[in-house]
């Protein structure tokens, strides 16, 4: 266990070193990052990992990622992209994966993990995860629902947004808010082939 936390650990240096070379952190910042990372890791090797620990751990980082996004506008750096500005995502994308593999069947876990995708503009990542959700929750109508959206509104395919939801209807036949929802996208199709 505590071979593996110390991998994760070792794995950190490069990105942290960045960010206090970056200004981001100060070298307490960076002290009070490790302790509380090393905290999470923990809990997340014992053997009883509860769900909670990989939320509120993915919700740490993303307050971290928020703080270290506000201080590179205040500071208005720029430049080119290093490390230190797509490390933290990496990272929450990382413990959501850990989170998924350990608790597959919970589609709270899934659903969180594409809501950060979307907020953190991750669009390759959505369809990854999406992939792996409905593979896993085919009877989920809520998450064909999404998929055929996301495919529809920010790909801009209404062709796969239509297999997506002819596809969940198949599997999900007396869902209603499945229905309704394919019913909502062909009209929005309609009304984008007349304007």
């Amino acid at each position: 266990m505590a071979d593996t936390v110390r991998y994760f650990m070792e794995d950190m240096v490069p990105e942290l070193e960045d960010l206090e070379e970056r200004g981001y952190f100060k070298k307490a910042e960076i002290k009070q990052i490790v302790k509380k990372r090393t905290h999470f890791e923990y809990l997340l090797k014992r053997p009883a990992a509860v769900k909670t620990d990989f939320l509120r751990y993915a919700e740490y980082e993303t307050k971290l990622e928020e703080l270290r996004a506000y201080r590179k506008e205040i500071t208005g750096l720029k430049g080119n992209t290093t490390l230190a500005d797509y490390a933290i995502v990496r990272r929450i994308h990382l413990i959501y994966e850990r989170a998924t593999r350990k608790f597959r069947g919970d589609l709270r876990v899934w659903l969180n993990w594409l809501h950060f995708c979307r907020s953190s503009g991750s669009t390759r990542q959505i369809s990854r995860v999406l992939t792996k959700a409905l593979q896993l929750h085919p009877a989920a109508s809520g998450l064909w629902s999404y998929a055929a959206a996301f495919e529809f509104e920010h790909n801009g395919n209404a062709s796969a947004a239509r297999t997506l939801m002819q596809r969940g209807l198949r599997i999900c036949k007396t869902s209603q808010q499945l229905w309704l929802e394919y019913f909502r996208m062909e009209l929005m199709y309609a009304h984008k082939l007349r304007t």
